[in-house]
């Protein structure tokens, strides 16, 4: 779930790889209307993250992208884009629920 004020964008990711189950949070700045770049992540160390939230952010330098209405979060091997997920929609009280995390009000309002 992702949530955007003006450039800043912050949020969750969940995946399952190889059985198991990663999830963490992101921060991100939006660098046009389609594409964005995440900056910061944590979470269950794995493909994505290298330290717990609960330790701090992994400074990155990855994309995010718009394409056909879905998201992606790499590139092909080609450049293309490589949109894996689809918007679905989020319900209210996850909406509210994410909004209301300390976390995520100093995110959308201050550097990490």
């Amino acid at each position: 779930m992702l949530l955007q004020r003006g450039e800043r964008i912050c949020g969750t990711w969940f995946h399952v790889a190889s059985g198991k189950e990663y999830e963490g949070r992101l921060i991100a700045r939006a660098t046009s209307a389609l594409e964005a770049r995440r900056t910061h992540v944590c979470g269950r160390p794995g493909s994505e993250a290298g330290t717990e939230c609960a330790d701090g952010w992994d400074v990155v330098d990855r994309p995010l992208r718009l394409c056909d209405g879905r998201l992606a979060d790499m590139a092909g091997a080609d450049g293309r884009c490589r949109a894996d997920y689809r918007a679905v929609p989020a319900s209210r009280s996850g909406h509210a629920a994410l909004t209301e995390q300390p976390w995520v009000q100093d995110c959308l309002s201050t550097d990490p």
